[in-house]
């Protein structure tokens, strides 16, 4: 049984419980106030046997009328609908993660790329002028000479 279940089951036993039970002894009593102590009590223990049979009685209408309807059914669906979709929203993160996981992945290697090369030209620019600092350097020699 789901808690869905469970908790429905309860609610309308509770709620019947307490309309069933809203009459005291005191309050039976009163209505017959005419009567001996003897009728009194005769007539409490009649409204105890009448209420616990209703009791009875409209809690088996209940079942049948929840069974007849497939109430239960419905909640044992929901039930599975709510865990389907909790697991579907688990899968999503997962599959987000591994989403962003991957766009990450490729915005560092495009980044790494990006500065490799950039790289390269500092290095090409620095061997350019070492090399003209080298031929300058030998222009200089020569023209001392």
């Amino acid at each position: 049984m789901s808690s869905r279940q469970s908790d429905f089951k309860k609610s309308f036993q509770i709620s019947i419980q307490s309309i069933l039970t809203a009459a005291s002894k005191e309050d039976v009593h009163g209505a017959f106030s005419m009567r001996s102590n003897a009728e009194k009590e005769s007539f409490y223990r009649l409204f105890i046997q009448v209420s616990k049979a209703m009791h009875e009685n409209i809690a088996e209408q209940f079942e049948s009328k929840c069974q007849e309807s497939q109430v239960f059914t419905a909640f044992d669906k929901i039930e599975h609908l709510v865990e389907e979709q909790t697991l579907d929203i688990l899968h999503a993160d997962e599959s987000n993660i591994k989403d962003i996981k991957e766009k990450l992945s490729t915005i560092k290697m495009d980044e790494i790329q990006y500065l490799q090369s950039l790289l390269q030209k500092v290095e090409e620019q620095n061997r350019s002028m070492e090399n003209q600092i080298q031929s300058l350097k030998k222009n200089q020699d020569q023209t001392m000479l």
